[in-house]
C-alpha cells in the first residue's frame, strides 16, 4: 500500500487483511471495553493486536493505552503475544507490548510475526 491514507472505519479491515496476508485466521473483537480489536493465530503464534491511527506521530501520543496493556500484561497471563499496530498516514508501526512497556517491531508487519 503506497500513497494510500485509509479512513478510521477502513484500518481495522486492512489490519485484518495484512492478518490474512501473514497467515493468520483471526477473530475481530467488538465493544467499546475491548484491549484488544483482534485475536490472531497460525500453528506457531497467538497474537492479540490493537489497532490505532494517526496521520502523524508515534505510539508516545498513546502512553495511557500502552500504560493499560502494560498493567494488564502483569497481572494477567495470555497465552500469546500483544502487538500494537499503528497506522500513520502511509504505513504501519508495530509495537509488542511488554510488561514495562512498547519495544518497536522494525521490518514492517510480516517480519513481525
Amino acid at each position: 500500500m503506497t500513497g494510500t491514507s485509509l479512513t478510521a472505519r477502513s484500518t481495522l479491515y486492512h489490519a485484518g487483511a495484512e492478518l490474512n496476508r501473514a497467515g493468520y485466521h483471526f477473530l475481530r473483537i467488538a465493544g467499546s471495553g475491548r484491549l484488544f480489536d483482534f485475536v490472531a493465530w497460525s500453528r506457531q503464534r497467538i497474537i492479540f493486536v490493537t489497532v490505532k491511527r494517526i496521520r502523524k506521530g508515534d505510539i508516545s501520543l498513546f502512553s495511557d493505552d500502552v500504560q493499560e496493556l502494560a498493567s494488564f500484561l502483569n497481572e494477567n497471563h495470555l497465552p500469546g503475544m500483544v502487538q500494537f499496530w499503528i497506522f500513520t498516514s502511509k504505513s504501519w508501526l508495530i509495537y509488542e507490548i511488554l510488561p514495562g512497556g512498547a519495544l518497536r517491531i522494525r521490518g514492517g508487519i510480516h517480519e513481525s510475526f
